[in-house]
């Protein structure tokens, strides 16, 4: 047999057993694929502000209009209004709950912010619950569109609006009802022109008419509902969600499309998916759909650009075990160029970079496993040389000579062979190619490569030198 390329890119798959893979990439953790198949390390983590509350952050937003960053952790709400992180705290109101996503509207003055209970809104000088006493009081999603501030109702199909001259003025007759089918409202965001409605088994999409003023577009209903309210994100140029079977949706054009078979089975065995937290986060350019699952302790991640699918976690160092993303909150400065990044337990803001190889100095360990591999041939082989294109010269000051470990399993066998170190290389050592000799004999083989030092890691291609001994 020539070099046979090794199956150990493309889209990761985790809907079937290990076991079943052969020709495609079994999972890829704390890292993406890029438009050539290639695998990146994920961006780590710099703390940049810390709250004090010591909880989630619940929030975060940039506000353009205003060129600043609100934050919200524990019922309490802070301004950033400089990239070196000047944040002062907005008093007033604590409407807000505590440890419950925000949502955030504004109208260019005020912003409006809700996460179950009575709205909040600022400017930026005083933190005030929604006065009106038309107002709906048990709010989850506000929204702003042509000067109106819309807001869901909780457990209704209503969603309200305001004057379309004062978010705050609001008229308990000026609602209307996403009753296309019978449903509840619990999702709503703007975008494209338009109203995203989601309930339980259901979606439409509604626009201002200038006369009602808003109305349901015809034939927009669709009976692909929501299972977690908050995994409603806008993604490049559609919407995703995790939809009322468990599976993540997105829009094309009118259709609605499932894109999470590759991962559909893990998703079907969490104990709980309605608390999962969706947003969009951009790195070097790739729109990356990230979403939280709180209860599970997961955290899966969609290219939206290449359609792949890796997971991304928290390596924790003291049990050898991933929790999940640190983000609970994302928001992206534009003035400041800065990737802000909201912990899900401990009142920290992160900065979020590629050129950062860490969560705030703990380890990011890249993990990239193949499938069951036989090139083609369910015979003995032997395997004299398996050599890995990767990026290399990536020494830093933090480390010399960053490593990169091989281990391998052979035909299935219940453990794991031991870990086999290459050199990504000093400064200066730029040859792309690491070998690994002697591999042994085997059927079927499976291979591991994990890095976990504080320096860059790019798999660009693998192959193996296979002999068939024919038997």
């Amino acid at each position: 047999m020539p070099w046979q390329p090794t199956p150990l890119f493309g889209q990761p798959y985790e809907s079937v057993e290990e076991i079943e893979l052969d020709q495609t990439c079994a999972t890829v953790v704390d890292g993406y694929v890029n438009e050539f198949d290639h695998i990146t390390m994920r961006p780590g983590l710099t703390s940049f502000k810390d709250t004090g509350t010591g909880l989630a952050i619940d929030g975060l937003y940039w506000w353009d209009e205003q060129r600043c960053v609100l934050v919200v952790s524990n019922q309490r709400v802070w301004k950033i209004t400089d990239s070196a992180g000047t944040m002062t705290e907005i008093t007033g109101s604590t409407a807000l709950r505590a440890n419950s996503p925000v949502t955030f509207a504004t109208d260019g003055t005020k912003c409006v912010m809700a996460n179950g209970a009575n709205m909040v809104h600022t400017n930026l000088s005083t933190l005030t619950t929604m006065a009106d006493g038309d107002a709906p009081t048990a709010v989850s999603h506000v929204a702003y569109l042509d000067g109106y501030m819309l807001a869901n109702s909780v457990d209704t199909a209503k969603f309200f609006f305001s004057s379309p001259t004062d978010v705050t003025s609001w008229n308990a007759l000026d609602f209307a009802s996403a009753d296309g089918e019978p449903d509840r409202v619990v999702a709503m965001k703007t975008g494209f022109r338009e109203v995203v409605l989601l309930g339980r088994t259901s979606v439409e999409f509604w626009i201002d008419d200038g006369v009602t003023p808003f109305s349901r577009l015809d034939g927009s209903v669709q009976s692909f509902g929501c299972s977690a309210p908050y995994s409603l994100a806008k993604v490049g140029n559609t919407w995703m969600w995790l939809d009322n079977e468990r599976r993540l949706v997105h829009m094309q054009g009118r259709a609605v499309q499932v894109v999470s078979s590759p991962y559909d089975r893990i998703i079907q065995r969490y104990a709980a998916v309605d608390d999962a937290i969706g947003y969009t986060v951009s790195v070097e350019g790739y729109p990356l759909y990230v979403l939280n699952f709180p209860t599970a302790g997961q955290s899966l991640i969609y290219n939206y650009q290449t359609q792949k699918w890796s997971k991304w976690g928290y390596w924790r160092t003291d049990t050898g075990v991933y929790e999940r993303f640190r983000g609970n909150a994302y928001c992206y400065a534009r003035d400041w160029n800065l990737h802000l990044v909201g912990d899900w337990s401990n009142g920290l803001i992160y900065t979020m970079e590629r050129s950062t190889y860490t969560d705030n100095e703990n380890p990011i360990r890249t993990l990239v496993r193949t499938g069951h591999m036989n090139y083609g041939l369910d015979v003995t082989k032997r395997s004299n040389r398996l050599r890995v294109k990767m990026k290399r010269g990536a020494g830093n000051s933090a480390v010399e000579t960053p490593q990169v470990t091989m281990r391998r399993r052979v035909n299935n066998a219940a453990q794991w062979e031991n870990e086999r170190w290459a050199s990504l290389g000093q400064v200066g050592q730029h040859e792309q190619t690491a070998d690994w000799f002697r591999n042994g004999i085997y059927k079927t083989v499976q291979y591991e490569f994990v890095h976990s030092d504080d320096s860059d890691f790019i798999l660009i291609s693998a192959q193996e030198d296979v002999e068939a001994l024919g038997r």
